[in-house]
C-alpha cells in the first residue's frame, strides 16, 4: 500500500510539473498561428493595394443605399454570436458561421483559405459550427473616422470631405507617412467583435467601443500596413481599458492614424 501511495504521489508531482508546461506550449503555438494568420491577411491587403494602383482595401463592410455589401470591403460579414441585425443584410450571407461573407471580401483571392480568418484560440461555436472570423480592420483605413475632434468622414463621403478632419482617413498608400507604424488588422476580443471594422476613438476622452483580444498571454496581434506583424502585450488589466489616458489605449491610438 505504501509503495502505491508513493507512486501516486510521484505521478501527481510529475503531472503538476508537466501540465502547466503543456498549457504554455499550447498557448505559444496558438499565438504563433494567430500571428501567422494576421501576417497572411496583412500581406493580402498589401498585395491588393499593389494591384490597385495604391488604393487601399476598405475596412467599411457595408454598402450604400440598397447594396448590402461595400464592394471594396476587405471582408464583409458579422462575427458576433449575438443575433444579426437587419441593417447587415440577409442572414444567410452575414451569419457569423458562414464562410460566404469571407469570400465576398476583396482580399479573398489572395488568401482563399477560411482558416486564416479564425484564431485557433477562438472557441466560439453557433449550432455546432465555428465562428469564421476573429480579426478586424482599422476603421481609419478607408473606412470611417471615429470621433475625430473636428469632423467626420467615411468611405462613402468624397475625399474632399476628409479635409475637415484633424486626423487622416487613409484611402491610398501614398497617404501613409510610415506604413511600418500604422496598423491594418488586429485580433479583436470576442465580446466586442461584430462587423469587420475596428473603431479607435481619436478624441481626448476614451470612448472606445472595440477592444483587442487578450487570449495569448495578455497580448494581441497587430498587422501593419507594410505587412509586418507584432504581438502587443497589455500594459494594464483589461478592466482599465476605458480609463481616460489608459496606456494601452494611448499606444493603440499612436499606431492608428496621424494628425495632419
Amino acid at each position: 500500500m505504501l509503495e502505491l501511495l508513493v507512486v501516486i504521489a510521484i505521478i501527481g508531482i510529475l503531472a503538476a510539473l508537466i501540465f502547466p508546461s503543456l498549457a504554455r506550449a499550447k498557448m505559444k503555438a496558438q499565438r504563433v498561428a494567430c500571428l501567422n494568420n494576421v501576417k497572411q491577411l496583412s500581406y493580402a491587403c498589401k498585395m491588393y493595394a499593389d494591384d490597385s494602383n495604391g488604393q487601399l482595401v476598405s475596412s467599411w463592410p457595408l454598402g450604400s443605399g440598397t447594396e448590402p455589401v461595400n464592394p471594396y470591403s476587405w471582408c464583409p460579414g458579422w462575427a458576433s454570436t449575438a443575433p444579426e441585425i437587419p441593417m447587415y443584410g440577409p442572414l444567410p450571407d452575414f451569419a457569423c458561421t458562414n464562410e460566404y461573407a469571407l469570400q465576398q471580401g476583396k482580399i479573398w483571392s489572395y488568401v482563399k483559405t477560411a482558416e486564416v480568418y479564425r484564431c485557433p484560440s477562438d472557441k466560439r461555436y453557433v449550432g455546432g459550427l465555428p465562428v469564421v472570423r476573429s480579426y478586424s480592420m482599422n476603421a481609419w483605413m478607408s473606412g470611417r473616422s471615429y470621433d475625430d475632434p473636428s469632423g467626420n468622414s467615411s468611405d462613402f463621403t468624397t475625399p474632399e470631405d476628409d479635409g475637415t478632419l484633424a486626423y487622416t482617413l487613409f484611402r491610398r498608400e501614398n497617404q501613409l507617412p510610415d506604413p511600418s507604424q500604422l496598423w491594418t488588422l488586429t485580433h479583436e476580443d470576442a465580446n466586442s467583435i461584430n462587423d469587420s471594422m475596428f473603431m479607435v476613438d481619436m478624441g481626448d476622452v476614451n470612448r472606445i467601443t472595440d477592444r483587442p483580444a487578450s487570449l495569448h498571454g495578455s497580448a494581441y496581434a497587430l498587422g501593419f500596413a507594410d505587412g509586418h506583424i507584432d504581438s502587443v502585450t497589455w500594459q494594464s488589466s483589461s478592466a482599465n481599458w476605458e480609463d481616460d489616458g489608459d496606456a494601452d489605449w494611448v499606444k493603440l491610438k499612436s499606431w492608428t492614424t496621424v494628425k495632419k
